[in-house]
């Protein structure tokens, strides 16, 4: 008989080789935690030239572009099957938008390429949040970066309380902007979004609560529900609480429909405190009361404003019919909105003048700028993920808590979209990727048959290297647009001379992600130079500069200097190019 082959006992846990993970687990909680949790609690200050926005891109973007660096290098190094990067028909869908707005310069060039690279690299970092959310983000590391939401949103409430009674002047850290109630947000809509977003996710958190220290926890959740609903309450933003409600509406049906009853104690709490709160707000101040009344009362009396918005969604509308196949470009609706505008006010001239950036309606504005094929995409993948949850809530899908709470922040995210521009916040719309990921990695129905891994490796390793040179490339024009912002702010110091600025303004024309600003600078630079030196000939080319500046990024700013320069120059064909973009009297 042949002799029997020896049996060799499996190895231990501990003697299995060490798989390379598609990014160390410390990278990844600290780039989540620094990306998630900080933003909304900073501002730049007068170091920089952008005051508020540019250490709010950085704090989100540059721990996102260092995480997206490694993972890549990692699944070009070590391939997709040992690393576990896989792309789901969600994020191929988000990534075919993506190439689809990065070739669409082509039939639709861009008024501005400074706000196009902008709005694109934030946008790429929102499917990169995605693709490495989906395999990466966990039960523990979730719930780490809701806690640390909801402690952000209760010390920006004490925030915007000191500055609204003017006492946040001794602490630096505050924005200087006594007598509004924003903190650090800079804006109300985006405070009460931030509101609502840490308020709903103290809101699961409360309902998910177990083990001995769950009394504890319930009471400290409390306490800090709160205060975050005071904040969203005290904002008199009926946007943050519209999108609060279908949120936690949301939350509430699916814990009731997988849980049951059990599940409706804590969700009276939740609606106690919100109603406590609601009544404690508008009783103790009258301010908040009415103007909550009266923010109401606009939306039932004249239900076809769209609370102020009817004309800016005319003007959208309009915008999109001009080019619907072409869209204007990523990014570049703002500055078509002059234009838009007269032509909607020569269509509705009852409707009236109204200047601003954004379409106040994110999917209007997707609509302009993408055009056609940009806002199927984009209306395909909502359209899928609502499907999803839909059938996971019908059929009575087990979910974990986590795919939960994802589907009422997606909810909560697509009701503010209707009405604000939470998409183009990056510190908050990095949160709608993660709610994407963590829910549809188990709701979404498949789009097509997956592959195997093995089939996956060459094209996921090519992919992982284009993720990685494009992360570095991010970090790389961040920085330059870091140093190009700070060469700006030298420009508005004291005691220097014209030759200095204009050797500044010179060096921050070359940051790419400045460019614009620089330009306009520049512009504005040599007419004053020519006004105080009395050279007509300098004055002339600043105007003319302003004037080509202005044909590509029309702004409101330079539309008030330009003509009033056209009431002062005795040149007829410049006053009747600037007459052109005056608004109707009646729409003054």
């Amino acid at each position: 008989m042949p002799p029997r082959k020896k049996q060799v006992p499996p190895p231990r846990p501990d003697q299995l080789p060490r798989e390379p993970l598609l990014a160390p687990r410390w990278l990844v909680c600290c780039a989540f935690f620094i990306s998630f949790v900080l933003p909304n609690l900073i501002f730049s200050g007068e170091f920089f030239f952008s005051t508020l926005h540019l250490m709010k891109w950085t704090a989100t973007l540059a721990p996102l572009a260092v995480l997206g660096a490694v993972a890549g290098f990692r699944a070009l190094r070590f391939g997709t099957e040992r690393t576990g990067f896989r792309l789901d028909g969600f994020a191929v869908v988000w990534l075919a938008l993506l190439l689809y707005l990065t070739v669409q310069p082509l039939w639709a060039p861009p008024r501005s390429t400074v706000t196009f690279f902008q709005e694109w690299f934030f946008f790429g970092s929102l499917w990169l949040v995605y693709a490495l959310a989906s395999p990466l983000a966990d039960r523990r590391l979730v719930r780490a970066l809701l806690w640390g939401a909801l402690l952000n949103a209760a010390l920006s409430v004490l925030f915007a309380e000191l500055q609204i009674r003017g006492l946040n002047g001794p602490y630096s850290f505050i924005l200087p902007t006594p007598g509004n109630y924003i903190a650090n947000t800079g804006q109300q809509n985006m405070f009460a979004m931030w509101m609502a977003m840490s308020g709903l996710g103290g809101a699961f958190l409360l309902f998910s609560t177990e083990g001995s220290r769950r009394h504890v926890l319930n009471a400290l959740l409390a306490g800090l529900l709160t205060t975050v609903f005071w904040g969203l309450i005290a904002s008199t933003s009926r946007s943050g609480i519209l999108s609060l409600a279908a949120g936690f509406s949301v939350l509430s049906l699916f814990r009731l429909r997988l849980e049951g009853r059990k599940a409706g104690g804590k969700i009276l709490l939740v609606l106690l405190l919100f109603s406590s709160v609601l009544a404690a707000n508008v009783l103790t101040n009258e301010k908040t009361g009415a103007a909550l009344t009266s923010k109401m009362a606009n939306m039932v009396e004249r239900p076809l404003s769209f609370a102020h918005r009817d004309s800016i969604w005319a003007t959208s509308w309009t915008m999109f019919a001009r080019a619907p196949v072409k869209g204007v470009g990523l990014g570049q609706y703002k500055w078509h909105y002059i234009d838009a505008q007269n032509r909607m006010l020569a269509r509705w001239p009852h409707l009236k003048w109204q200047y601003t950036h954004w379409a106040h309606n994110e999917f209007l504005q997707w609509m302009a700028e993408g055009g056609v094929a940009g806002a199927a995409l984009m209306f395909f993948l909502w359209l899928w993920w609502g499907w999803g949850a839909l059938r996971a809530f019908v059929k009575k899908t087990p979910l974990s808590p986590e795919a939960v709470w994802g589907s009422a922040l997606a909810a909560l995210f697509f009701v503010n979209a209707l009405w604000t521009r939470p998409f183009h916040r990056i510190e908050n719309a990095v949160w709608l990727a993660l709610a994407f990921a963590v829910t549809n990695r188990e709701l979404l129905p498949p789009l097509l048959p997956t592959p195997p891994p093995e089939r996956f490796e060459r094209g996921g390793r090519l992919l992982g290297g284009v993720v990685c040179l494009v992360s570095l490339i991010g970090l790389l024009y961040l920085g330059n647009g870091i140093y190009g912002d700070r060469l700006l702010r030298l420009t508005t110091m004291e005691g220097r001379d014209a030759a200095e600025i204009a050797s500044l303004l010179d060096r921050a024309y070359r940051s790419p992600m400045v460019r614009d600003i620089a330009e306009k600078r520049i512009a504005y630079f040599r007419i004053n130079l020519g006004k105080a030196a009395n050279d007509a000939e300098m004055l002339a080319g600043g105007l003319n500069d302003l004037i080509a500046y202005f044909e590509k990024q029309p702004h409101v700013q330079e539309l008030n200097f330009l003509r009033g320069w056209a009431g002062r120059l005795n040149d007829q064909q410049f006053r009747d190019y600037m007459e052109s973009f005056q608004p109707p009297a009646s729409a003054d």
